[in-house]
């Protein structure tokens, strides 16, 4: 077996295009490195050599106004009849709603019009003491509305992509443990900002604590965001460590795609090609299992 004639599902990727003014960060100072067109073809081109059979896309922070548009852009592109029956992509769509919002479960409705449509993505990320790696304004798991209307996820069958800090850990745990019968699914491998082998207990201990909810999975990515230097050693213990404690079953990879790409000089085959020399000493079923079986499973495609 070998990167190249694998099956791979893409968990965790993004489309974008500025120039529709549907995303202002994009276009915001200071945000100059991704002000760049991004569409299916671009991915296409990115992945190129790869046998990538499937993906996810998830949210990219469109406009707040333009929330249910992605949605149905990311929809009307998998069923875009110039594609083969073998590009379908993108499979499975995780989009955006923000459970502070009176009107969310409409929200949620509108959502669901899309048959891909599988669950939301909030990102959380938040600390008081440290602005610059805080994506939200406030600790969104700390205020009682929105984790009262968290409970609509199960209602409608649908699932969550948790972006926390690992500081956060503790506070989503009880999310986690409130919802049992959603399911979560960790984004970037529990963002492990500024970890590396001598402060790697801090990062697992968080790892740790959430694998040991049987509702909650984990997408080992997000590398080139945290580290544009990273490695393959750098990266190696982090995600064995989180196979270690999820098991083979509740993970899998993806690419971030074209966040990692701005902010890495590592092209596409280098983050698969890494992951798999990582986990080469597996057993084929395991393998198939990390790449694309289990993403199957949790984002139902």
């Amino acid at each position: 077996m070998n990167i190249n004639d694998l099956k791979i599902i893409d968990t965790h990727h993004h489309l974008w295009d500025p120039t529709t003014n549907k995303y202002d960060w994009l276009t915001a100072s200071g945000h100059e490195v991704f002000n760049h067109v991004y569409r299916k073809e671009n991915f296409i081109n990115d992945f190129q050599g790869l046998n990538v059979v499937k993906s996810v896309h998830v949210q990219a922070e469109i406009n707040l106004a333009d929330t249910i548009y992605e949605t149905e852009w990311i929809q009307q592109i998998s069923e875009a009849e110039n594609d083969s029956n073998d590009n379908k992509l993108p499979n499975a769509i995780i989009g955006f709603a923000d459970f502070l919002d009176s009107h969310v479960e409409q929200t949620l409705e509108m959502h669901l019009q899309y048959p891909n449509f599988r669950g939301i993505r909030h990102i959380l990320n938040y600390d008081k003491n440290n602005k610059e790696i805080s994506h939200a304004k406030f600790d969104y798991l700390k205020e009682d509305l929105w984790l009262n209307n968290f409970s609509l996820l199960e209602k409608y069958n649908l699932s969550f992509d948790l972006s926390i800090l690992f500081n956060q850990t503790e506070d989503a745990v009880k999310l986690v443990n409130k919802y049992s019968n959603t399911l979560f699914i960790i984004n970037h491998t529990l963002s492990p900002i500024n970890i590396d082998e001598k402060n790697i207990n801090v990062w697992l201990d968080k790892i740790k604590l959430l694998s040991s909810f049987d509702n909650v999975a984990i997408k080992l990515s997000g590398f080139g965001e945290f580290n544009s230097s990273w490695t393959q050693e750098s990266i190696r213990p982090l995600i064995l460590e989180s196979v270690k404690n999820f098991g083979v079953e509740r993970c899998m990879f993806g690419s971030n795609f074209p966040v990692d790409k701005y902010l890495s000089s590592s092209r596409y085959a280098d983050y698969w090609t890494a992951y798999f020399n990582t986990v080469s000493d597996f057993s084929e079923s395991e393998i198939d299992k990390l790449f694309y079986k289990n993403a199957e499973k949790f984002y139902r495609i």
